[in-house]
Order: structure tokens, then C-alpha cells, then sequence
């Protein structure tokens, strides 16, 4: 007798197959209760999130910290449009994502426009596969396009189901989804060879792709082997530790790395994505050796060489060939105090975006992951935290969308609750979506957020007065946003100095659960940090 199920519970034990624990959204009324219902049959829970761009958001977090996938769901029509922004940072920050969204029927569509647009043709600049499972074998189709999400650079995935699809009954097979990677079958480069032996002062500049890879284990050998200044990305902080000798600072593509750049011989780019980089030309005329996921369509320099594939094996295929620089440990240490000096917050107020930052790591338990919207505190919350292993930190990199980091904080609570996380977001950013605090409430997640509030979109108000423009449109009324954390039940605190703020702090530390800390900051030194990083 050859058993049965309905489309959804294979989607399901597919999805368990591959690791996902949780799958988050905003349900409608159709096929997204089937998914939830057969989800929850093999274990996976649903995380009921308030929008459905930070349902997205979560989502993503959560599969890059299980190794995984993320999984969402939305309704459709205002659903689908809701989450694009989640869609987006999947697409442009390489985070692999499974979205499921209702959608209409033929017979539906022929009558009724309520609703109705080509959800597919929306979905179509930011997803790498689609389907609506109506083929002939819809198991295969669902296989390939998830399989799809894990080729680089990741992304979405977008698969839209109405409910008679979702509740067809298939016949269930004995094979499941498993996700594996290409291994190079590779032959040693004469180029890369002889461009890695004749540098004396190479530099190496790591990217997101090394969280993608895993990269931390053959990283650290090489970078030891070299003994030579290493750059991160804002992505791949923690890539190599904050504590590493090697390590002088974050990589942006700006000025404030070229004090150690312009003194090499060979730039060494590990893991580099252009999506990482500020919107500027390629600012060095200095050999460069590429070595990455995938042949990227929009190319930063023209590398004299170009390794392209799985970055482990590549890594450890060229590993003895990586040899001791000429640099100086003295030097390495001189540009990475340059470095971080020049980022010093020049504040006559001691509740200064450094402060907040450095005292919150020191009164912080069980070494709390953090989050970081964007906006100009991203500065002081990328030099002074210290981390140690890749997704320490989680940032919006290559979409850089503000209303990231309290989402992202609370999938990461959700992934490991003891270590929890702590979320650094401008009050621009917060009020994107504060509403999340009733989700990090409604499910225990045991986040601190720290909001930087200064009345202002200060890195848009930075450019306004550079311009010599009239200030409008950047600033609004200080909000009391400790008294908005305490209605949707958060232990919250409001702080204008810096011992009240150790206070708080200390206090928060003594507590598991959502807690907020609304930090009335001075703003004046974003400017200066600016000019420091791009020029």
C-alpha cells in the first residue's frame, strides 16, 4: 500500500530534513495555516512576528546562526509587499531564505482584482528560483528550487502556494532534501603561486563569504602563517578575533584603511563580496589576488589573479604557500591604534556613542551576540565591540537597511536563550519597528536594546550641513521610548549621563527576558567619524 500526504507535510519533513527549527510570519487565511499545521506536526514552531519584513529578517538571522535555512511565510498581496525588505536583505546580505506566500488561483484570479498583482513579477528582481508546485512532480520541483538558495551568492527563494495545492495528497517517497556543496577538482595556478611568493607585504581583507564557508579554522592559519595586517568587513567581523594581533581594523573601501593598504605590495581579498563596499571606485593601484565563492557580475578591481570556488578547499589547496610577510609586529600594532584612534568619539559628554558601546560589553553576562541597525552609531558599534567568532555580529551590510537590528536580536535569542543578544538601533531606526517588542515579550527572548536617541536621522543630517543645505527633514521631538518599551511589558530604563546608564546596565544584567535602555546620546562626533572612514 503506497502512502500518502498532502503537499504541505512534505514541504515539512523536508524542511526538517535540512535542519530548520522555526519558521516566522504573518499568516493569511490560506495555505500559510496548512504550512503552520504541518510544521508544527514535525517539530518546527511558528514564531508569529508583528510585519512581515521583520518576520523576513528573522528568519534569515536564524537560519545563518543554525547553519541552515530561514523560513517564512506571509499572506498574499499586502503580505508579500510588506515583506520586501526582509526580501531584500536576504538577497543583498547572501542570507539563504525559503518565503511561502499565499496566492490566487486561476478561477480566483479570472474574477476578482481585490488584492491582486503579479506577485511573482515583485518577487522577480530579488529571487533566485520560483515556483507554485502545480508541475508534475512537485516533490522534485520543491527540491530544486530550495537547492537553488545555497548556490552563491545565497539568497531568496520563492515558492507560492495556494491552498488546493497545499492540501493536495501526493504519494510520500523515501527520499529527503539534502543540501551539498560543489568541491573543486583543482589544479594549482602558476600565477597565484608566484604572486603569493613574491610579495613581501601582503595585506588580507576578509568578507562575508567566510561565514558562508566557514573559513575561521584555515583563516587563523594563514593569517598566523603571514603575519600581516587583516581587515574585515562589517559582515565578517569576528571572521578572525578582535584580540588577534594580525587584526587592525574594519574594511569598508574607504579612507581610514589606507594607512596600512598603501604600504603593501599585494592586497589578498578572502570571501570578498562587492556588495560590502561604499559607492566609490576602487581606491588602490596595487596587485590584488581574489579569491572568492563565485565569479561576481559586478566586478570592484581587476584582480591580477582570480581563484573562485568552495573557499575552504581552495584555502587549504594554496596553504603552504601563504609564508611569513616582512611586516613588523610594531607596524601592525601602529596602524591598528591609527586606526581605531581616528574613530575615538571627540565628545565633551561622557555618554557618547563609544561609552555606550564599551560599557555595555563590560556589564554584559554569558557574551551576548549583538545586532546593529544602521545609522551613524553603526561606527562606535562596530570599532569597540570586541568579537570573537564569526556572527558575534550581525549587521546589515549590503542592503544597510535600518530597522534590522531588533529583529535580528531577537532570532538570535531565540536560537541560543542563554547567551541572548543585545541590539544597538538609532531611534530613526527603532521607530521602523519598535512594534517587535511585543514579539520579543510574547516569546521570552532575552534581548537588551539599547537605543540610540538624538531626535535626529544623524548620518542623512551629517550630509545635509556638508552640503551647506537647510536643516529639514532629518530631526523630529525626542521620544520616550522607555515608556513605550514598558507598555508592551519590558523592564525599560531612560538614561541622559553615564552613571545613570552604568546603572541601568547593571541592573539589566541581573535580568533574563526584553529589556530597553533609551540612551539620550550626543551626536556631535558622527561627523568627524565619517570623514575618518570615507573621507
Amino acid at each position: 500500500m503506497v502512502k500518502e500526504q498532502t503537499i504541505s507535510q512534505m514541504i515539512a519533513l523536508h524542511l526538517k530534513a535540512i535542519g530548520v527549527q522555526s519558521i516566522f510570519g504573518v499568516p493569511g487565511g490560506g495555505s500559510s495555516l496548512d504550512l503552520i499545521d504541518a510544521a508544527e506536526d514535525v517539530g518546527i514552531k511558528f514564531h508569529l512576528v508583528k510585519r512581515e519584513d521583520a518576520a523576513v529578517i528573522m528568519a534569515c538571522v536564524y537560519g545563518e546562526l543554525t547553519n541552515s535555512i530561514g523560513v517564512a511565510l506571509v499572506t498574499k498581496g499586502p503580505g508579500l509587499s510588506n515583506a520586501m525588505n526582509g526580501i531584500a536583505y536576504s538577497a543583498l546580505d547572501r542570507a539563504p531564505l525559503i518565503l511561502f506566500s499565499d496566492g490566487f488561483s486561476d478561477k480566483l484570479s479570472s474574477f476578482v482584482t481585490h488584492q491582486v498583482f503579479d506577485q511573482k513579477k515583485l518577487m522577480s528582481p530579488f529571487s533566485k528560483n520560483y515556483t507554485n508546485l502545480q508541475n508534475e512532480d512537485p516533490e522534485i520541483e520543491f527540491k530544486n528550487v530550495v537547492s537553488s538558495a545555497f548556490l552563491p551568492p545565497y539568497g531568496p527563494v520563492y515558492i507560492e502556494l495556494i491552498s488546493a495545492v497545499a492540501q493536495k495528497i501526493i504519494d510520500k517517497r523515501d527520499f529527503s532534501l539534502k543540501i551539498q556543496k560543489e568541491i573543486n577538482n583543482l589544479e594549482y595556478n602558476d600565477q597565484i603561486i608566484s604572486l603569493l611568493e613574491s610579495s613581501k607585504k601582503p595585506v588580507v581583507v576578509l568578507g562575508l563569504e567566510n561565514l558562508i564557508d566557514n573559513t575561521s579554522e584555515v583563516i587563523s592559519k594563514i593569517t598566523n602563517l603571514l603575519n600581516c595586517p587583516t581587515l574585515v568587513t562589517y559582515k565578517a567581523k569576528g571572521v578572525i578575533s578582535d584580540n588577534d594581533e594580525n587584526l587592525v581594523g574594519i574594511f569598508t573601501g574607504g579612507k581610514a584603511e589606507q594607512i596600512s593598504i598603501v604600504q603593501s605590495d599585494l592586497i589578498i581579498l578572502i570571501g570578498l563580496d562587492p556588495v560590502e563596499l561604499i559607492l566609490q571606485p576602487w581606491p588602490y593601484d596595487i596587485p590584488v589576488l581574489n579569491i572568492s565563492l563565485v565569479n561576481h557580475k559586478v566586478h570592484y578591481v581587476n584582480a591580477e589573479a582570480n581563484l573562485f570556488g568552495d573557499l575552504n578547499f581552495n584555502l587549504k589547496k594554496y596553504l603552504k604557500y601563504f609564508t611569513k610577510s616582512d611586516w613588523k609586529k610594531a607596524e601592525i600594532k601602529f596602524f591598528k591604534d591609527q586606526i581605531k584612534s581616528k574613530l575615538i568619539f571627540p565628545s565633551n559628554n561622557s555618554l557618547n556613542p563609544q561609552s555606550i558601546v564599551e560599557n555595555a560589553q563590560i556589564f554584559s553576562k554569558n557574551n551576548p551576540r549583538i545586532s546593529i541597525d544602521a545609522g551613524a552609531h553603526m561606527f562606535s558599534a562596530t570599532a569597540f565591540w570586541n568579537a570573537s567568532e564569526p556572527f558575534d555580529v550581525l549587521i546589515s551590510n549590503g542592503l544597510a537597511t535600518m530597522g534590522f537590528a531588533l529583529p535580528a536580536a531577537i532570532s538570535s535569542a531565540l536560537e541560543n536563550p542563554e547567551r541572548g543578544a543585545i541590539a544597538f538601533t538609532g531611534d530613526g531606526g527603532f521607530m521602523m519597528c519598535c512594534s517587535e517588542l511585543a514579539t520579543a515579550v510574547q516569546y521570552n527572548a532575552n534581548i537588551l536594546v539599547i537605543v540610540f536617541n538624538d531626535g535626529a536621522l544623524s548620518l542623512i543630517d551629517i550630509k545635509q550641513k556638508s552640503r551647506n543645505l537647510k536643516r529639514a527633514g532629518t530631526t523630529w521631538p525626542r521620544s520616550n521610548f522607555a515608556e513605550v518599551a514598558s507598555g508592551f511589558g519590558c523592564r525599560s530604563w531612560k538614561v541622559d549621563n553615564l552613571g545613570d546608564y552604568k546603572v541601568a546596565l547593571d541592573e539589566s544584567s541581573k535580568i533574563k527576558g526584553a529589556r530597553l535602555i533609551d540612551v539620550w546620546v550626543d551626536p556631535d562626533g558622527y561627523a568627524d567619524q565619517l570623514k575618518s572612514l570615507r573621507g
